[in-house]
């Protein structure tokens, strides 16, 4: 897939959602709609530790609190791995496509000042 692939399924989501995008450039869709989702979806970590479980009182309470905290600590271990895989490339991406957009735009105003 290519970035004008890219391109086009992300205004074809934006239109299927309601957003017109035909009046707008390709830099002003990355920046108005793309960016700000890629910037949510950089820190998907969160979410994992962010879940606590309520504590109970008593003998018993306490024994079911520590297996749901075991439990916990567990399906964290297995999901972690691959969750930071993702966001570590949610995060390189996000970047990437930052600083190509400044280059983009860079380069735009170079081209501007060279034709005058």
């Amino acid at each position: 897939m290519n970035s004008k692939d890219l391109i086009k399924n992300a205004e074809e989501i934006l239109v299927n959602e309601g957003v017109d995008v035909s009046k707008k450039s390709d830099s002003e869709t990355l920046k108005e709609y793309i960016l700000p989702a890629m910037e949510s979806s950089k820190d998907i970590l969160s979410t994992i530790y962010a879940f606590n479980s309520r504590s109970r009182e008593g003998f018993l309470g306490k024994i079911k609190t520590k297996i749901q905290q075991k439990i916990i600590f567990t399906v964290i271990n297995v999901i972690e791995k691959q969750s930071m895989r993702q966001q570590k490339f949610n995060e390189l991406t996000f970047r990437a496509v930052e600083k190509l957009i400044a280059e983009n735009e860079s380069l735009k105003k170079e081209l501007e000042a060279l034709k005058k």
